[in-house]
């Protein structure tokens, strides 16, 4: 049941602001702005040193749209780098001492005994429900900053590096897309290996619950 709901939650959080808008300028010129919304800049040998749209997104959608697929990537992405660090203190048993929730006697060891599936229904109700209070915060809180992430000169946030020179803004802009797809990929071969033996030839045990 909690699986589901918060995968609902996410789901509803994600699109809460995008309407899909039909091109408003000619394609021709499309392309041209995506760099400077995307912040694209240079491109990779990762891409064939193009533009990553596997789904040809920049020609049927407007600068808006593209703009919310790049923030929702780079969102994915951060998140995909935080769940890394987190399967792995999970299913190597990493956990801090003490009480999670002394009020219902569930210690931090007790969820670390857990698969990654399983840890998240041994969390105290309180807790669960923190966890989607804060997602909700945290979405809510970015659709309000001005300008909004979707118009030029729009952010998803930074931590600060806009302060740096453009040239190391750039590199650091790709070296955190870059990462969050690895992330990303991480994450869906983790749980296609713990839950499909086989699936991911080689794959080192301290990657797979046990």
């Amino acid at each position: 049941m909690r699986h589901s709901l918060l995968a609902v939650f996410l789901l509803f959080t994600s699109s809460l602001s995008f309407t899909p808008a039909p091109p408003s300028r000619p394609l021709t010129s499309l392309s041209s702005s995506v760099q400077g919304i995307t912040n694209t800049g240079k491109f990779y040998p990762e891409t064939g040193k193009q533009v990553w749209d596997p789904l040809n997104l920049m020609n049927r959608l407007d600068s808006k749209g593209v703009a919310w697929f790049r923030a929702a990537e780079i969102k994915h992405g951060r998140v995909a780098m935080m769940a890394n660090l987190g399967w792995l203190a999970q299913v190597n048993h990493f956990h801090f001492g003490g009480q999670i929730s002394p009020t219902e006697g569930v210690s931090f060891a007790d969820i670390a005994e857990a698969s990654p599936f399983e840890a998240i229904g041994k969390i105290p109700d309180s807790g669960f429900y923190q966890i989607l209070f804060i997602i909700g915060a945290v979405e809510g809180y970015q659709e309000m900053i001005q300008p909004h992430y979707t118009l030029p000169g729009g952010s998803i946030g930074d931590l600060g590096a806009a302060r740096c020179a453009p040239e190391r803004l750039e590199r650091m802009q790709a070296v955190e897309t870059k990462n969050g797809r690895l992330a990303m990929l991480g994450m869906a071969s983790y749980i296609a290996a713990s839950t499909i033996p086989g699936s991911v030839p080689n794959i080192p045990q301290f990657f797979v619950p046990h």
